[in-house]
């Protein structure tokens, strides 16, 4: 994580009831959002079940910072320790909005939502950095829901200007607003979604790694998809994004996404032999890459040249099937249009209801950066290329289109035009435009 100097901070509320922003959770991504705040001058107060982590977290995130402060706190949660940081810790803290952080179980976070909404004031929103679970669940022990919706950052946190705002059906717009001007406060464009599990970016990128591992147990090779990942747009390896992620955070995430749309994805059995294994990505010593390769035979060298792990290497040799060889550009189609369907799918139900929303999450949430955009790489190939791929990886089994999305491929005059037709056909109400905005 990158902690950024005094000089970039901007001054905090003075006085005795200073507004202050309680984060939840100090775990891999919980301190990645610390470090934002605290990077644009606000006063948070952390909690955490685990005290040494909670001190740790602090200690770490003022440590370059020399305006910063730190201290232990009265927590506002029982069971939960709690730290302040900020430039003035005297005071006392007026919590506005609370942001929880915890692992991805359901249960989990109903549980805490149901403690901290009786525990914490009534003026104070109440948000969840879910990126996958619909947020009308996490907060149905709630008594007060217009206070309540979903608030998903993207990691690197510091490097994406992007967050998803997930309201329920019982949020009120104040809430909506407030936490788009919080957004705003953190210098990151807000994107309000429908509560569907995944929202936009996860949805569209789900069926992604999961392809990006379906290959690798084909025997594509590690360079090979880095190659074609880049070659599309993306900022880096599928392989690399979910070391970053997390190994067990995007199993959470596939798992969440299979159990919503059990056909659309066949989930690669590599992710839980990974975690089996305990490679859990690179905030846990590390996930498919890590340091110190031990000296592997010829025949390994082509999977380990990037710099694999040899546990990880093991763990796909042990699930690879029906290996072959691949081109660049085979990869590229089947990453890219595992991209594509899923979208045309966000589109049909209504999650937003513009391909610009989708190109907004997928620049601002994964830094996605083709030239001309996500929808334009496949209008430059155009209806015949992109019919001719989705039949050939419906063949193989590696890819199916819905029904009656190819037939408008053969009618319309680019794709974009053809999923924009097959949306307005299969949606209620039908009101689509390339333009149109959120």
């Amino acid at each position: 994580m990158v902690y950024h100097n005094s000089a970039s901070l901007k001054p905090t509320h003075q006085g005795a009831a200073a507004p202050c922003v309680v984060l939840v959770g100090a775990g891999v991504v919980g301190r990645a959002i610390l470090a934002e705040h605290l990077r644009h001058g606000v006063n948070v107060l952390l909690l955490d079940l685990n005290p040494p982590a909670l001190r740790q977290a602090a200690a770490e995130a003022t440590a370059q910072a020399p305006e910063l402060k730190w201290c232990d706190s009265a927590s506002p949660l029982p069971q939960l320790a709690a730290v302040r940081l900020g430039t003035q810790l005297a005071g006392d803290w007026t919590p506005e909005l609370l942001i929880e952080s915890i692992p991805e179980n359901l249960e989990l976070k109903r549980s805490f939502f149901a403690t901290a909404s009786a525990a914490l004031d009534a003026s104070c929103t109440l948000a969840s950095n879910t990126s996958n679970l619909r947020v009308a669940e996490v907060f149905d022990a709630v008594a007060d829901r217009s206070r309540c919706l979903g608030m998903h950052f993207f990691m690197p946190v510091g490097e994406r200007p992007l967050v998803e705002l997930i309201p329920c059906d019982t949020t009120d717009r104040e809430t909506v607003e407030r936490c788009r001007a919080h957004a705003q406060r953190l210098a990151k464009d807000a994107l309000v979604t429908g509560d569907s599990p995944g929202f936009v970016v996860n949805r569209v990128l789900v069926p992604y790694l999961n392809q990006a591992l379906l290959l690798l147990g084909r025997g594509a090779s590690p360079e090979l998809i880095a190659q074609a990942a880049q070659r599309f747009g993306m900022p880096l390896s599928p392989l690399e994004l979910i070391d970053l992620i997390g190994i067990r955070t995007a199993f959470d995430s596939g798992r969440v996404f299979w159990r919503s749309f059990p056909k659309r994805i066949d989930p690669a059995p590599i992710l839980s032999g990974m975690v089996k294994a305990g490679r859990l990505g690179a905030a846990f010593g590390g996930g498919f890459f890590g340091p110190n390769l031990q000296q592997l035979s010829d025949t390994d060298a082509s999977l380990a040249a990037s710099g694999l792990h040899p546990e990880a290497l093991a763990v796909i040799q042990r699930y690879q099937r029906d290996v072959r060889s691949w081109t660049v550009d085979e990869i590229v189609t089947a990453l890219s249009l595992s991209m594509w369907i899923e979208a045309v799918e966000v589109l049909v139900a209504g999650v937003v209801d513009t391909p610009v929303a989708i190109e907004l999450g997928l620049r601002g949430g994964l830094g996605y950066r083709g030239k001309d955009g996500f929808f334009a790489f496949f209008d430059h190939q155009g209806n015949a290329a992109i019919g001719a791929q989705l039949q050939t990886l419906a063949q193989r089994g590696t890819l199916a289109a819905p029904p009656g999305l190819c037939e408008q491929l053969q009618r319309r005059h680019s794709p974009t035009e053809a999923l924009l037709h097959f949306v307005r056909q299969s949606r209620e109400p039908a009101a689509l435009s390339v333009g149109g905005q959120t």
